[in-house]
């Protein structure tokens, strides 16, 4: 099965676990644990890292019915009863130019 809809099944089967610096960044930048799945089942393959079973999944979820945001989970689907979310969090500049284009890495 292709990693994308592999993560999609897991989360829409309820089997995905939030690891901890999602949870902090979920905090800090004031997204929950709902904009998570929301992001996923729109969302796409941004970076595969397969040796890993790791991916970057980019997608989109609403905090009012008319206001959106991007939002970058990675993935690890490399167990076989769920998927688990490493991070997340909204790309901004100096790190991402716009939501699929990488801009300056933090020094």
């Amino acid at each position: 099965m292709e990693p994308l809809k592999k993560i999609q099944a897991f989360v829409q089967a309820g089997k995905y676990r939030v690891k901890i610096h999602a949870l902090r960044h979920l905090m800090e930048d004031g997204f929950e644990e709902r904009h998570i799945a929301e992001a996923i089942a729109t969302g796409k393959i941004l970076e595969h890292y397969a040796e890993e079973s790791r991916c970057l999944v980019v997608g989109t979820f609403h905090w009012t019915p008319k206001s959106s945001s991007s939002l970058h989970v990675i993935c690890d689907y490399g167990q076989s009863d769920r998927v688990e979310f490493v991070t997340a969090y909204i790309p901004q500049r100096p790190e991402w130019v716009n939501p699929k284009q990488r801009g300056k890495k933090k020094r």
